[in-house]
C-alpha cells in the first residue's frame, strides 16, 4: 500500500512539473504590457485608431491613458519611431463616438509631479476647428507638444547649483546693488515708464499688427516686382550721373527760385494793406453777387437767344416774327439826350447822413478839376424854338436820393462792408 502511494505521488509531482514548464515556456512569448490594466477606459468593440507624432514622448509607456477634455477616452497601443526617423509615433485607440476636429491638438501631460504620463486630446486653441477626426488619421508634430517634466526642471537646477552658478551670481547681485544704490526713485520711475510704455503698446496691438501686415504686404509686392526694381537700380547710376552733370544748372535754378520767393514775399509785405483793402472792398460785391444768384440763373436762359428772349419763340411763325418798336425821335428829347442846356457837370459827394468818405483827389471832376472852358472846344447848337425851350429846361442838380437814404447801409449797420 505504501509503495502504491509513493508511485502515485511521484506521478503527481511529474505532472505538476510538466505543467510548470509549459507555463514558463508559454510565458516566454508574453509580456505584462500585453495585458490590459483593470479599470481602464472602455473603447467599445470597434474603436477608432489614430496615430500621433511627437518630438519627445518622455517616459510614456504602453497602455497609458488617453484623455479627451480631462475624461478617459482611450489608451496607448504602440510607441515606435516614425517613418522620418526623427520623431516618435504613438498609436492610440479611441471610442468611435468621440467628436474631435481633424486639427485636434495632442499633448503629453502628467497626473501630478511624480505621477504617470498620459495623452491629452483637445480642440485647437489658435485656429477654428476643422473637419472631423476619423479612423486612421495622423496628428502631425505641428499640433503636438510635450509638457515640462519635473525631471527636466530638477536637472536644470542641478546644473546651476552643482556647476558653480551660484558663485557666479554673487558678483552680479553685488554690481546690481551698487548700480541701484541711491537711485531707487529713478529706477522706480523708469520701471513705471516702462510699464506705461508696455501698456501703450498693448493697447495698440491692433494698429501694430495692421502695420506689420502692411509691411508684409509691401514686402510681398516688392518681391513680386524684383525684376523691375533690379532694372531701376541698374539704371539709377546713369540717372545720378546726369544729375551730377546738371548740378550747376540745378543750383542756379534753386537760387533763382529762392530770389523769386524773396521778391514775392517783399511784394506781399509791401502791398499787404492794399491787398487786404481790395479784398474787403470785394466782399460786398461778392455778397451782392451771391444775393443776385437767382437773377443770374434766370438770365442764363436769355444768353443763347440774345438779343431776343426765349419768350419771343411764341411770336415767331415760320421764318418771320412781328417786332413792335416805340422810338421817340423828337428834337427836344434828342437834344436833352445830347446834354444841351444841362450845364456843366458838378461833382457830388455821397449824400448819406454819416461819413467821412474818402474821395480820390485824382478824379478829374473833383473840386475845380472839371474841364476848363478856356481850353475846351464847345460846339454851337442850333437855336431852339421857344416852344421847345420848356422841354429842354435844365434839370436841378441831384441831391439826396431815396436810394442813398434808404438802401445804402451805414457803418455799424448789417450789410455794411
Amino acid at each position: 500500500m505504501r509503495r502504491h502511494l509513493t508511485s502515485a505521488a511521484r506521478a503527481g509531482r511529474a505532472l505538476g512539473a510538466a505543467a510548470l514548464v509549459a507555463a514558463v515556456a508559454a510565458g516566454c512569448s508574453m509580456n505584462l504590457e500585453d495585458y490590459t490594466l483593470p479599470g481602464g477606459a472602455d473603447v467599445g468593440d470597434d474603436p477608432m485608431e489614430v496615430s500621433i507624432r511627437f518630438d519627445d514622448v518622455l517616459d510614456l509607456v504602453l497602455q497609458s491613458t488617453v484623455k479627451v477634455n480631462g475624461l478617459d477616452a482611450g489608451r496607448v497601443t504602440g510607441i515606435s519611431l516614425a517613418e522620418d526617423g526623427w520623431t516618435a509615433q504613438v498609436d492610440i485607440v479611441l471610442r468611435d463616438d468621440l467628436e474631435l476636429p481633424a486639427n485636434a491638438e495632442a499633448s503629453i501631460q502628467q497626473t501630478n509631479l511624480l505621477g504617470e504620463k498620459f495623452v491629452q486630446l483637445t480642440p485647437p486653441e489658435d485656429e477654428p476647428p476643422n473637419g472631423q477626426l476619423a479612423d486612421g488619421d495622423v496628428i502631425s508634430t505641428s499640433n503636438t507638444r510635450t509638457a515640462t517634466d519635473i525631471e527636466q526642471v530638477l536637472g536644470a537646477l542641478s546644473l546651476l547649483l552643482n556647476g558653480g552658478g551660484v558663485d557666479q551670481l554673487q558678483p552680479i547681485v553685488a554690481e546690481l546693488r551698487k548700480a541701484t544704490d541711491g537711485r531707487e526713485d529713478g529706477l522706480t520711475e523708469t520701471l513705471r515708464s516702462a510699464d506705461e510704455l508696455v501698456a501703450g503698446l498693448n493697447r495698440q496691438r491692433d494698429s501694430i499688427t495692421a502695420a506689420l501686415e502692411g509691411v508684409n504686404l509691401m514686402t510681398a509686392r516688392a518681391n513680386d516686382q524684383r525684376e523691375q526694381i533690379q532694372a531701376a537700380l541698374d539704371e539709377l547710376p546713369a540717372g545720378v550721373a546726369v544729375l551730377e552733370e546738371q548740378r550747376p544748372q540745378l543750383v542756379e535754378m534753386l537760387r533763382r527760385i529762392d530770389a523769386l520767393g524773396q521778391v514775392g514775399s517783399d511784394i506781399l509785405l509791401t502791398s499787404r494793406e492794399d491787398l487786404i483793402a481790395d479784398l474787403r472792398a470785394l466782399r460786398p460785391v461778392l455778397q451782392y453777387l451771391g444775393e443776385s444768384t437767382p437773377d443770374l440763373i434766370e438770365l442764363t436762359g436769355f444768353v443763347p437767344t440774345f438779343p431776343f428772349p426765349d419768350s419771343s419763340i411764341r411770336s415767331t411763325i415760320g421764318g418771320s416774327a412781328n417786332v413792335f418798336l416805340s422810338i421817340d425821335a423828337t428834337i427836344s428829347e434828342t437834344l436833352r439826350n445830347l446834354g444841351a442846356n444841362q450845364g456843366d457837370p458838378v461833382p457830388l459827394r455821397p449824400t448819406t447822413t454819416r461819413g467821412p468818405y474818402n474821395v480820390d483827389p485824382g478824379n478829374p471832376w473833383e473840386g475845380d478839376n472839371g474841364p476848363d472852358r478856356r481850353t475846351t472846344i464847345v460846339l454851337p447848337l442850333l437855336p431852339v424854338p421857344p416852344v421847345m425851350e420848356r422841354a429842354v429846361e435844365p434839370r436841378p442838380a441831384p441831391g439826396t436820393s431815396e436810394f442813398s437814404e434808404n438802401y445804402l447801409p451805414e457803418p455799424g449797420e448789417p450789410g455794411f462792408r
